[in-house]
């Protein structure tokens, strides 16, 4: 069977820069960062009390009482983006066989944050929650997505770390390009903010601890960053086959072209640049594209010390000389990491750099380190001249994932 071509058509964010798609990429393109302070309480013992909160998100808006109470923040966050992603492509249009539409949507930490509060209330007061497995399992957002909005096919979580949601689409990417299906919903959405998971986090020392000035915190391939902050949001996309995207009349934002995922088999948390590598090289193959025809590569760059360095390593081991060439943007300053979310709102940014031509900045970039010496782009948004973009998504247990879009190709 001859492979079928795989297009985006719809896009749904739930972000700290706004819960509309719009809003989000004014602000990732005019340089603004979501973080802020986590003013709450209950975090004032935490050495790190910043934060990527989604801000102005009003769950009252979206959902009745009963449903606010049986969904987690991370579920009601990729309903939210779902329900964006599903209008722009028309899924709840008649002729849409919404009985074969699948629906992967990666889940990582979200269900511990959702567990948090039923464990502490149950060894401490005895008591007892029968929400606690349907609202915190991971699979929770992909199903009330699925129930949401009627969609039968293959349901399905990915939990790979922070590379969840890049997992997710290149699942739903190789499904739809192999025919076993024409239409799948996929991303990610994570919610870290319960004490027990930002202490677990503060634990592993990879927080940055800038406190005085959280839009300044994150500061990655910056001599000067001390870690990375954390984040919550949902991101959601609607990839279909070509052929159906036409029948159906809709608009093509985007065509996937590669997905590479490889293993470190290193180290639960310290990265080595081979893995990333072979994942970017994987991407490149199934892409049939060659290193110095990406103009643009979304770098995960969290601004810890050893993962920026690595990452920068590994785009050198593929790209050579050209590495010097692609520009190179890491989000996070702007978005936080927001986990099992990460890799579809960075994707989602691709897609809008394809439409308007523009690629947004790495913010807070200070100090140049001689070992992170590509391009950046730390002054501001930057037009974008080429046709072909990679988005790397690397995880803690040494899962790597890389995606590659285009403009669609004749």
């Amino acid at each position: 069977m001859t492979p079928q071509r795989v297009v985006v058509t719809g896009l749904g964010v739930a972000s700290c820069l706004g819960c509309e798609v719009e809003e989000f990429w004014r602000r990732l393109t005019g340089g603004e960062s979501g973080v802020v302070a986590l003013t709450d309480e209950t975090f004032a013992s935490l050495s790190t009390r910043i934060g990527a909160v989604v801000q102005g998100y009003e769950p009252r808006e979206h959902f009745d009482r009963k449903e606010v109470r049986r969904l987690s923040r991370s579920s009601q966050l990729a309903v939210v983006a779902a329900s964006q992603a599903v209008r722009q492509a028309g899924l709840s249009e008649d002729g849409v066989d919404r009985r074969d539409v699948a629906v992967l949507i990666g889940s990582s930490i979200g269900g511990y944050s959702a567990s948090d509060h039923f464990f502490r209330d149950y060894y401490l007061h005895g008591w007892r929650g029968p929400l606690v497995i349907p609202t915190s399992m991971n699979t929770a957002p992909s199903s009330n997505v699925s129930i949401r909005f009627g969609l039968g096919g293959p349901l399905i979580n990915v939990d790979g770390a922070c590379a969840s949601a890049a997992h997710s689409i290149g699942y739903g990417f190789n499904l739809i390009r192999s025919g076993a299906l024409e239409m799948a919903v996929v991303g990610g959405a994570d919610s870290p903010f319960t004490l027990g998971v930002m202490e677990g986090w503060c634990a592993l020392r990879v927080l940055s601890e800038r406190n005085d000035v959280p839009s300044e915190a994150c500061r990655p391939f910056s001599a000067d960053r001390d870690g990375l902050v954390l984040g919550e949001g949902a991101g959601v996309l609607v990839l279909e086959s070509e052929a159906s995207a036409r029948r159906r009349g809709r608009e093509i934002l985007a065509e996937v072209l590669g997905y590479g995922a490889s293993a470190d088999c290193h180290h639960l948390t310290q990265p080595s640049p081979e893995g990333p590598a072979r994942a970017m090289e994987k991407a490149l193959l199934g892409a049939a594209l060659r290193p110095e025809q990406i103009a643009y590569i979304n770098a995960h760059g969290t601004g810890t010390p050893l993962n920026d360095k690595n990452e920068t390593a590994a785009i050198k081991l593929v790209f050579g000389q050209s590495a010097y060439r692609a520009l190179v943007v890491g989000n996070k300053p702007a978005l936080g990491h927001t986990v099992a979310a990460g890799g579809a709102l960075e994707l989602i940014g691709c897609v809008l750099t394809l439409r308007d031509r523009i690629v947004p900045p790495t913010l807070n970039y200070r100090v140049p380190d001689p070992e992170c010496d590509l391009d950046y782009v730390t002054a501001g948004s930057r037009k974008f001249e080429g046709n072909l973009i990679m988005s790397n998504s690397f995880a803690f247990g040494g899962s790597n994932a890389a995606l590659i879009i285009g403009s669609l190709r004749p």
